[in-house]
């Protein structure tokens, strides 16, 4: 019998001479696994290796608070959980501790750092301008009320010199408030290069309106101003949503289901939103609460919105704004072993879109080309699968690090040939819920010479067989137990390597 190989991905790419000049995000370590039967583990995508894979390896855990630092090169200097700061070798590094300590962490999050630290999109790393060696740690750390005392969201910084412990760092300055006149949202935390391509704009929505924005330059950190937008809703607004600078840099756009769409004109010279566009947010759907994501294709013509059960697309080349919504799929249900809803999304070197769910997920979705309009930007749910459950939902918040070049992304990081490296297509079958027989469709460009398995909920192999030139297949299911099944069909020919696969349920 041919070996059965489940979709089991592993994802790897190979990086041509086009690769980026600069390549400070290509470093994301994510997740962690805490199974009963396996010590914890770090995931990573490393957009470095040629080929590369989804890896596991020691060093922080995180929960959602997530940023990580490369050279020009590709090569890691650093990253931080939101609670520590750890260096290249994954060892804390001197005073890297202790990352946003205070109420919170020792009441609610019983001082356990191997846990990472709570909180979307509220850290982000830059250069300073000043030196080569010098990094500044923005961070906003979580708000809590005890019997003594509370603590009020401020934005706060921490600076790491690389220079010191041989190269390797130490944080010299930690968990500084950098503004105290108001506190901030949570999780919109944001950065955006000057036009002068070597300082940075900073910019947090503030309570209880308009956008916190500060310069940093080789003369340090400045204030620069409390700029006008939407009086925020105090219970809803911070943690529910996300905040994007287009790749171009042009754009600055919100989202969060209360707010709905906020997109700005961005002026990089002086720091400035201007020209706000909104779409009023009614699409609420089912899910997990309240919680939005956004973000940009590489073009920054495209703006993408999930919500949990839900994928839009924007135009934002349409006038009025809101002509450009367009909606891209809803979620397809899939439990993974939980449920895979739409949590965080991010756009990677390779010019995909990544959306992970919110925790405890063995597989990611993927806008496979965001650049195109519509159902064109060939979305798959669950279109990577991981080596392991990624607990907890994060990607490192990156600055917009090729504002100023051309290439924004590298397109040719591609998937290539190798054992049990899969890309995941959506496969027609019906009737679903099936009672009995089971059609397959193999017409859409599928080659229709392969295997088709079927799968129990336990990951049982129930049915094999062999597919020779027919485009329409019928599976006998009538002798199943009622339950969910995985269907699966790999091509014996399969260059690309891709796999099609979906869910059925079987009823009496």
């Amino acid at each position: 019998m041919k070996q059965r190989i489940i979709f089991t991905s592993i994802l790897v790419v190979a990086i041509t001479s086009a690769s980026l000049a600069q390549k400070e995000d290509y470093y994301w370590p994510f997740g962690q696994d805490n199974s009963q039967t396996t010590a914890p583990e770090t995931l990573v995508f490393d957009f470095n290796n040629s080929p590369f894979d989804i890896e596991t390896r020691e060093g922080l855990e995180f929960d959602q608070m997530n940023a990580s630092m490369c050279d020009a090169e590709g090569n890691l200097l650093f990253y931080t959980n939101g609670c520590a700061v750890a260096n290249r070798h994954h060892q804390v590094m001197p005073h890297g501790d202790s990352i946003n300590a205070g109420l919170f962490f020792d009441f609610v999050w019983q001082g356990r750092c191997e846990w990472g630290y709570p909180g979307q999109q509220n850290v982000t790393i830059l250069n300073d301008p000043s030196t080569a060696d010098g990094y500044y740690l923005f961070q906003v750390p979580r708000f809590i009320e005890t019997p003594i005392a509370d603590t009020e969201i401020y934005l706060h910084y921490s600076y790491i010199d690389m220079a010191l412990d041989n190269g390797n760092g130490d944080v010299t300055i930690k968990n500084e408030v950098l503004y105290d006149d108001t506190e901030v949202l949570s999780s919109y935390l944001t950065s955006i290069r000057h036009a002068n391509g070597e300082d940075w704009w900073i910019i947090n929505p503030v309570f209880p309106q308009g956008y916190l924005v500060y310069l940093l330059s080789n003369e340090g950190l400045t204030f620069s101003s409390i700029q006008d937008g939407p009086v925020w809703d105090t219970f809803f607004s911070s943690s529910s949503g996300d905040a994007r600078f287009s790749p171009d840099g042009q754009h600055y756009a919100l989202f969060n289901k209360w707010e709905g769409v906020r997109l700005y004109d961005f002026d990089r010279e002086h720091g400035t939103l201007s020209n706000e566009q909104v779409i009023p947010w009614v699409y609420y759907g089912a899910g997990t609460g309240g919680f939005t994501t956004c973000e940009w294709s590489p073009s920054s013509r495209f703006l993408y919105l999930a919500q949990a059960d839900s994928l839009f697309q924007v135009d934002t080349s349409v006038e009025p704004l809101i002509d450009g919504l367009v909606f891209i799929e809803e979620y397809n249900g899939l439990l993974d072993p939980v449920g895979t809803f739409f949590f965080k999304s991010a756009l990677g070197p390779d010019c995909r879109i990544y959306i992970r769910p919110g925790s405890s997920s063995n597989s990611f979705h993927v806008i496979n080309k965001p650049d195109e309009l519509g159902q064109a930007c060939d979305f798959v749910q669950q279109g990577i699968r991981l080596p392991h459950i990624s607990s907890s939902g994060s990607f490192p918040n990156f600055p917009r690090f090729r504002v100023d070049e051309t290439e924004k992304c590298d397109p040719q990081i591609t998937s290539i040939l190798g054992e049990d490296i899969y890309w995941r297509r959506e496969l027609v079958a019906f009737p679903n819920p099936v009672r009995d027989h089971l059609t397959i469709d193999l017409t859409s460009g599928i080659n229709i010479r392969g295997q088709v398995y079927i799968i129990d909920i336990q990951g049982k192999v129930v049915r094999e067989q062999a597919i020779n030139n027919n485009d329409m297949v019928t599976l006998d299911m009538s002798n199943y137990p009622v339950g969910t099944y995985s269907i699966e069909f790999v091509p014996d020919d399969n260059k690309d390597r891709l796999i099609w696969t979906t869910m059925v349920v079987k009823v009496e």
